[in-house]
């Protein structure tokens, strides 16, 4: 978990599944909650993530949009996690970047200025 001026970068670890997903979810809203003007979730290194990985994000969306938070999910652009979050209809629901400085780009962009 990284939190600088502009922005909170959560990054998952290489497997999100039951055993975790709970803890993760709770370190997002501890970002969210901490006042993070935006947030971005880093499955860069996520080799496996099940339905548990998907709830993370979607509810770590839920929260943010109460907050008025921007939010981006960096996922690779192949793999098994990218095929999942495809399947789920992932990109239909979240801000996706294939990576994190791409997500930071878009999230300064549309800062206020």
């Amino acid at each position: 978990m990284e939190s600088t001026r502009t922005c909170g970068t959560l990054t998952f670890p290489a497997e999100v599944d039951l055993s975790n997903g709970e803890a993760i979810l709770r370190q997002a809203e501890r970002l969210l909650d901490s006042g993070t003007p935006a947030l971005i979730l880093d499955l860069t290194r996520c080799t496996f993530c099940d339905s548990n990985g998907l709830n993370v994000i979607t509810r770590s969306q839920m929260r943010a949009t109460e907050l008025g938070v921007p939010m981006w999910v960096v996922l690779p652009p192949r793999g098994i996690v990218r095929r999942v979050s495809d399947v789920a209809g992932l990109q239909r629901r979240v801000a996706i970047a294939p990576d994190v400085e791409t997500a930071r780009e878009a999230l300064a962009s549309t800062a206020p200025h």
